[in-house]
């Protein structure tokens, strides 16, 4: 399921993707989130071979989604009812979220949607840069024309999408692809992995109105050839990222 506009993502759904709106946890609606969590269940109840795993992609999607904003508490029972299953399957999924840090547990407040300080999101950001500048310049020096043409079709898919969950499984699809998740898989889930420690904070919206960036006009820069430039591209779209994140958090947190 998985992590904007244009110059964000990679594997494993994380959506990189913030609005101009402040996330208040201390508003979070808990009818919406538990209609959110019907939704999702819903949507998810076929095509699983385990009710674990539904209840796992149900609880991630919301999480990334925004409909469990950062800070808000997971009750076990409060899950379980809105999504229709026992409380072992939540408490597994819980702690499986928890071990990809969208989770945490606290010993007198239980489960918790995990939440960041801007130090943190800022280290972050600092680290994606680097390793992601370094899978574009790989990118560039093995590209092949089969290869563009796929990036091409993919950018055009993603440019296509609204908000939401469709977009994300395009962008990721689009980021796998130029990163080359096959060729260098644990560099790709390292990136994906950073991703995901954001992901309760991106709201799964595209920012392409805000920065101007494209699926499409990245790939016009990597078929130019010039790693420098398309590395300068994506730092300054992530540092953008970064900023808009930071207006997000909790002064709290």
């Amino acid at each position: 399921m998985t992590n904007s506009s244009g110059i964000e993502g990679g594997s494993s759904g994380s959506a990189d993707i913030v609005d101009s709106d402040r996330v208040d946890t201390d508003r979070v609606d808990p009818q919406r989130g538990k209609a959110s969590l019907e939704q999702l269940a819903r949507e998810f109840s076929s095509g699983y071979r385990s009710v674990g795993s539904m209840v796992y992609e149900v609880l991630k999607d919301a999480i990334l989604s925004g409909a469990l904003a950062p800070g808000e508490k997971l009750r076990q029972e409060t899950l379980a009812e809105a999504i229709g299953v026992s409380r072992l399957p939540v408490r597994s999924a819980l702690i499986q979220l928890e071990a990809e840090s969208l989770v945490i547990f606290h010993e007198r407040r239980g489960a918790m949607v995990s939440t960041l300080s801007e130090a943190q999101v800022r280290e972050i950001y600092e680290l994606r840069t680097v390793l992601e500048g370094f899978a574009l310049r790989e990118a560039i020096r093995t590209m092949t024309p089969e290869r563009l043409a796929r990036l091409r079709a993919l950018a055009i898919d993603a440019d296509a999408q609204g908000d939401g969950h469709a977009f994300v499984e395009a962008r990721n699809r689009f980021y796998d692809e130029l990163y080359g998740s096959q060729s260098r898989p644990m560099l790709a889930q390292i990136i994906a992995d950073l991703r995901l420690k954001v992901g309760g904070y991106l709201l799964g919206r595209r920012m392409d109105s805000v920065h101007g960036h494209s699926h499409s006009a990245l790939v016009d820069v990597v078929a130019g050839g010039d790693a420098d430039t398309a590395v300068d591209v994506l730092a300054r779209h992530l540092q953008a990222v970064c900023d808009g994140v930071v207006l997000l958090l909790d002064p709290q947190d």
